[in-house]
């Protein structure tokens, strides 16, 4: 993957969850799909179980073992991990209350609550002899981590980058940075900390990758720096589907998190959908998430035509994704809501990739609504108004025919696996380049002195 095998770099990569399958953001494992899994190693802080052997070494800080440090410093708060499996029955005592933490968490954004946690990573152990093993004998030569807006991360990542004295590249894929995602007192509170710290990250990153144009353009100005977009690439080479033989009633299906203001157009799609089967049943919808319903609201969206599931693992996502005729991307409908404004969800390369017509919805200040609409790649709503107008157009075998062939030639252009991995290990290889360079710089004021 990068000129000879054996000298291929040590890169550690950080993330804030394990690579495990039922987890879809792996946009990491998937550009390092392929490299010597010997010379990968990864740090994460959700107790969780990986189950991915794209990498060999794996280190797991625990949250719940930070917090209850600050009360017993003789508390390992971080452990080696074996990759497996996790079943229901083998989780952990520290896994189920990370969970229900979390899960509140998600449920309801109170950045009062964000600020304390912060508060309880500053003050519990992280920085552990075991942590410093980990980084001592792998040592890593590139260290990657995404600009996230978990200022404990960044202090963690920012350790690592001084202990090991590696190359950093950095990562944005949303918009953790601005104060555009909120007018709330507490969300620009907690932001004003966020910036602070991304900033000090950003003076040791020796690179950037951005997950759009319009995040490279604020990233840059806010940062000082010149990024290279990257998103992540197909995961198969796309095949049209064929819609003329196609059979009603539609499956429509969706494969992600209820987020961030999806659950509730979730809803108002659910009840659009009833709308239109009233006379006859020609659109179904199946959602398969990790996310907690309420009862109440599980109660709305399943009324006969569409059903939630559990969460499924990634191969069973892709598989799920083949088998229906319509994929729904999710997001909020409110203008208010703009936490997804610099994002681009790995689902939009998942679903390239399948080559089905795709159905948006979300307000259209949002960068994945305005790529899909700006590529003519999906049948896109901005507005609970616009619901079953948009949905029935599915109706029309050419309009499904249309979306599916405009997925396809925008993944197959601007997705494409060699090209995105060819700037990836271009960015590795300049960095440690400008390491190198640097090296004899060093080596030469030393014999000049």
């Amino acid at each position: 993957m990068m000129q000879e095998e054996n000298k291929a770099p040590k890169i550690l990569i950080f993330t804030m969850t394990s690579w495990n399958s039922k987890v879809g953001a792996n946009t990491w494992a998937s550009l390092v799909n392929g490299y010597d899994s010997s010379k990968l190693a990864n740090v994460y802080l959700r107790e969780e179980i990986p189950d991915s052997n794209i990498c060999s070494k794996y280190f797991c800080i625990s949250e719940n073992r930070v917090i209850k440090s600050i009360f017993n410093r003789k508390i390992k708060t971080g452990k080696v991990v074996i990759p497996k499996f996790l079943e229901e029955d083998t989780a952990t005592d520290d896994y189920i209350a990370h969970k229900n933490r979390y899960d509140k968490m998600k449920r309801k954004r109170r950045y009062s609550m964000l600020l304390i946690r912060e508060l309880l990573w500053k003050f519990g152990k992280w920085k552990t002899r075991e942590l410093n093993d980990f980084i001592d004998e792998f040592k890593p030569d590139i260290i990657l981590h995404s600009m996230d807006g978990y200022i404990h991360m960044n202090r963690i990542v920012k350790y690592a980058i001084k202990r090991s004295g590696a190359k950093a590249i950095g990562y944005v894929w949303d918009d953790n940075f601005s104060y555009k995602q909120s007018k709330k007192i507490g969300h620009n509170i907690y932001r004003f900390f966020q910036r602070i710290s991304l900033k000090k990250l950003s003076s040791r990153t020796d690179g950037f990758f951005e997950i759009t144009p319009k995040t490279k353009m604020e990233v840059d100005a806010f940062f000082g720096v010149d990024s290279v977009v990257l998103t992540k690439p197909l995961n198969s080479i796309p095949n049209l589907h064929n819609y003329s033989n196609v059979e009603y009633p539609l499956n429509m299906v969706y494969t992600g998190n209820l987020l961030i203001g999806r659950d509730k157009a979730l809803i108002q799609i659910s009840k659009a959908i009833a709308s239109l089967n009233q006379t006859e049943k020609w659109l179904t919808l199946d959602v398969y998430t990790q996310t907690s319903i309420s009862q109440e609201d599980k109660a709305v969206i399943e009324n006969g035509y569409c059903k939630v599931h559990s969460a499924i693992t990634q191969a069973e996502a892709i598989e799920v994704q083949k088998t229906a005729d319509v994929l729904l991307f999710l997001e909020s409908m409110d203008k208010s809501n703009n936490l997804a404004r610099l994002s681009f969800s790995t689902k939009i390369t998942d679903y390239f990739s399948a080559g089905k017509c795709i159905f948006a919805v979300g307000h259209n200040d949002l960068a994945p609504i305005q790529y899909l609409k700006d590529n003519d790649t999906a049948l896109v709503v901005n507005a609970e108004e616009e619901l079953l107008e948009q949905l029935s157009k599915l109706k029309d075998k050419s309009i499904l025919s249309r979306y599916s062939e405009n997925a396809v030639l925008c993944g197959t252009k601007n997705h494409n696996e060699n090209k995105i991995k060819n700037d990836f290990i271009e960015m590795i290889e300049k960095v440690l380049k400008d390491k190198n360079d640097e090296g004899v710089t060093n080596k030469r004021n030393v014999r000049n002195r």
